[in-house]
């Protein structure tokens, strides 16, 4: 049987991203394309790849069976793509970093600095957004590796520990929480909650703290922007959670208060996650060495 790497293709991205169109926007094809190809697929060998009628797209066993090994197949074309590439160019590839928007905007620079000193000529991309799109990045092959807060991961994906920060209660000044001593988590019932979007891992955290608690509450805003987040919280609209590193010159300024939690100091476990197929650059073998040293 003569499998068409183009059919594979199709079937590979339409079962990661769930979607016969993000899967066309993904490979720079049309719908009816991506759909064409799965289906000569499927006629070709006589067996069916997806539920037709569910939405979205929900993979057969055989479907499933497939999945895994066109994964495996699609990461070895990128090795082959980036042996060619390293050849042809006699330097390494780009080092493609994917990080959630705290960890990019207060953290990251300063080890991109200190591998710079020591690569000049390795350049450096930097992908944010929140941790569940960043591991998808890492699936989808878009991104060497992540820095995320802690999620379910995916099993070919291969996470390791990295650092733990504190989520913090933040209010303004003046705002009716900061007469407490302490504030316990049941004296948010009822309080402006402006929290993370879903699929963040600070978002994570909270969800599942009050989870915990029994306590049902709904954000009265969720932003994946943090600095519209701390604005709307500086200026009196609400309480929030997020993680330390974010909030430091905003706590120093005065801007935002640290309110004690009686439950004590919830924990934000940070992670680098990379897919367990894929065989590491040596641009992103040596990045890690200055993370994890």
């Amino acid at each position: 049987m003569d499998l068409s790497l183009n059919q594979l293709k199709a079937f590979f991205y339409a079962a990661s991203l769930g979607s016969i169109t993000r899967a066309a926007d993904r490979l720079f094809i049309t719908q009816p394309a991506v759909s064409l190809q799965i289906k000569a697929l499927e006629t070709q060998c006589g067996i069916r790849l997806f539920h037709r009628s569910k939405k979205p797209l929900e993979l057969t066993d055989v479907g499933k069976r497939l999945f895994q090994v066109t994964g495996k197949i699609f990461s070895l074309v990128g090795e082959a793509e980036k042996i060619i590439y390293e050849q042809s160019k006699l330097i390494s590839p780009p080092l493609r970093i994917g990080g959630t928007k705290t960890l990019v905007r207060h953290f990251l620079s300063s080890y991109i600095s200190k591998f710079r000193k020591a690569f000049p000529q390795i350049q450096i991309r930097v992908d944010e957004g929140s941790s569940e799109s960043m591991l998808r990045s890492v699936l989808e092959g878009r991104n060497d590796f992540a820095i995320v807060g802690r999620l379910p991961y995916h099993e070919t994906l291969k996470a390791i520990p990295f650092m733990k920060d504190e989520l913090v209660l933040l209010a303004a000044p003046g705002h009716p929480l900061c007469e407490k001593g302490f504030v316990s988590l049941e004296d948010l019932r009822g309080e402006n909650l402006i929290l993370r979007e879903k699929g963040s891992g600070t978002r994570r955290v909270v969800d599942r703290v009050f989870e915990e608690r029994g306590i049902f509450t709904s954000a009265f805003l969720e932003t994946g922007n943090v600095d519209f987040l701390k604005e709307m919280v500086i200026t009196g609209n609400g309480v929030t959670l997020l993680a330390r590193m974010g909030v430091d010159k905003d706590l120093a300024a005065g801007r935002l208060l640290c309110l004690p939690l009686k439950e004590g100091p919830l924990i934000l476990d940070i992670d680098i996650v990379l897919s367990k197929d894929k065989t590491l650059s040596y641009a992103d073998e040596e990045f890690l060495k200055v993370l994890l040293h």
